[in-house]
């Protein structure tokens, strides 16, 4: 994931070939993103979500190490950097996929994608909380037609299911929170480290974080039962909709800019509901439908960026 907002809204288009190219990396990123919900989803219950989180963040970390190094890039930060790539790792990657996983194990991966949604919604809350940043009439809004609609959804899950859906409903939702927080203090840490370097420690971080709980859940008796769909689903997971998936992000990214690549956070909620209904057997109901509908609108006013002149470098 990364953040619309840190860019700004004046763009220079690249060439017709590059542009096609972006708009390609993105998609199969969001494609893939919205595929994680749906792998987690068939695993969490063979493979323990810490244990998982853990494995998926590991052979991440391995795939982007290798891929720094073909690339020739130095990995070694300073210690005042490291720190605050532990913070962000431990958030970002840590209590996401925490709270992601588990969640999965009460929800359904179509409620689990739409209440993660909007986190540039809370981001926005965030700024204007701990950063002073102004929120326009549009934008302010969008925030509560979002929150509303998120609301909603937990409600329309929860009475549509048995058992803790709520749980995982609000364990979900609570992802958004913990990239909230990743995106304000990547704001100010991000910056200084190329992309790749930064993702590369921050994945690492991420699985340190998780190492200790996967080993206390081993301790507690629950072992993972690795079977060959198991095993293929979680390096699926760890490999491409991790790895593959954040290098895609940050190239498509470099060639759009954040403004254009926003539209792709849409993208992933479809390619779950998409997969998720021949895969997992989950059907849609009308009051989902409308909640996620509410979400997708709330998010888009929330992000849509204000209208500005062209600058002398478009055409």
């Amino acid at each position: 994931m990364s953040d619309p907002a840190t860019t700004p809204a004046v763009e220079t288009r690249p060439p017709a070939f590059s542009e096609l190219a972006g708009h390609l990396l993105l998609a199969f990123t969001a494609v893939m993103w919205g595929a994680s919900f749906v792998g987690t989803k068939l695993v969490v219950d063979t493979i323990p979500p810490l244990t998982l989180g853990f494995l998926r963040a590991a052979l991440a970390t391995l795939l982007l190490v290798g891929c720094a190094r073909l690339a020739g890039q130095r990995l070694a930060v300073p210690w005042r950097e490291w720190r605050w790539l532990a913070l962000l790792g431990a958030l970002g990657i840590g209590y996401f996929y925490i709270g992601l996983n588990l969640a999965l194990r009460w929800t359904t991966a179509t409620a689990a994608s739409l209440l993660s949604l909007p986190y540039p919604v809370m981001t926005a809350v965030g700024a204007r909380l701990f950063l002073k940043e102004a929120i326009g009439p549009r934008r302010a809004a969008g925030i509560a037609l979002a929150l509303a609609g998120a609301a909603g959804l937990t409600l329309a899950t929860t009475q549509d299911s048995v058992g803790g859906a709520w749980i995982g409903n609000l364990l979900a939702f609570s992802t958004t929170i913990a990239w909230t927080a990743y995106t304000l203090i990547g704001r100010e840490v991000l910056p200084r480290l190329s992309p790749l370097v930064a993702t590369t420690h921050v994945m690492l971080a991420g699985a340190l974080s998780l190492l200790p709980l996967a080993l206390a859940e081993l301790i507690a008796g629950r072992v993972p039962r690795f079977t060959g769909e198991s095993v293929a689903v979680t390096a699926f997971l760890g490999l491409v909709c991790t790895g593959v998936a954040y290098l895609t992000w940050n190239r498509g990214l470099a060639l759009l800019g954040a403004t254009r690549a926003s539209v792709y956070l849409y993208v992933q909620p479809l390619a779950v509901i998409l997969l998720a209904i021949p895969i997992l057997g989950e059907r849609l109901t009308l009051p989902t439908v409308a909640g996620g509908l509410v979400v997708v609108l709330g998010t888009w006013l929330a992000v849509r960026p204000d209208r500005t002149l062209p600058s002398s470098h478009e055409p």
